[in-house]
């Protein structure tokens, strides 16, 4: 009798000890997924104010905005209904996360009290100094900006050379060399389109497309085409 309230004594103690060690264990468990949601919590609001993040810039602080292509040495004011359109574009970005790009344009924003803001873009990317990137609602608003600017519509493109590559027709952007910039403009002359260089730059007519534009590249590297139509 003795030895029965004993093993059952023993039976009960290892019992106790399982559920010690069970409910230790759900414990933990708890403070796991109580981390894991802490932690989602915490993304999700992240996230959110993410979506909600937005470039603002006042009006009333603005003095005036100029705006620089990145081959150009000339920076373009903006006129007045220019800064409004661009501000007002500016306050509805969205933003679009950490992206790298090479900048087309570079905008700066000059503040009453002699501070500024400088925007680098491509297309209808912006962002300032660092890599967080927003986007506009206007795919070609800047190039636009620019061109107005330069005294053109938006129907006149820079041109870059086309070359024949391993994946097809390839447009070799960044600095053209003079001499072949000058090559194209016999080419595109022959051809009756209209070109004009600002300073440096050629920009024509168009649009013209990408195999046609090979070709005048290809005719303005042909130094026996060239001096033929001198």
């Amino acid at each position: 009798m003795a030895a029965s309230k004993a093993h059952h004594c023993a039976n009960t103690n290892v019992g106790s000890k399982r559920s010690k060690k069970v409910w230790t264990n759900q414990k933990e468990d708890l403070k796991h997924i109580s981390r894991h949601i802490l932690i989602l919590l915490l993304s999700l609001t992240i996230s959110l104010d993410s979506c909600n993040d937005k470039l603002k810039v006042d009006r009333d602080e603005v003095e005036y905005i100029e705006i620089q292509k990145l081959t150009d040495t000339v920076s373009l004011r903006l006129t007045t209904a220019q800064i409004d359109d661009f501000i007002d574009n500016l306050n509805k970005s969205s933003v679009k996360g950490l992206t790298k790009y090479l900048p087309e344009y570079t905008l700066t924003v000059h503040l009453k009290g002699d501070s500024v803001i400088s925007y680098r873009t491509s297309k209808d990317l912006i962002k300032q100094t660092d890599d967080k990137t927003y986007v506009i609602e206007k795919a070609e608003f800047f190039r636009t900006l620019w061109l107005k600017q330069a005294g053109l519509s938006d129907n006149w493109f820079e041109y870059f050379p086309i070359y024949m590559g391993d994946n097809g027709l390839t447009e070799k952007k960044g600095t053209v060399d003079r001499e072949l910039i000058e090559n194209v403009k016999k080419v595109l002359t022959h051809y009756n389109h209209n070109w004009t260089d600002i300073r440096g730059q050629l920009f024509y007519e168009g649009p013209i497309d990408k195999e046609l534009l090979w070709n005048y590249t290809t005719k303005a590297n042909d130094s026996t085409w060239i001096s033929d139509h001198k």
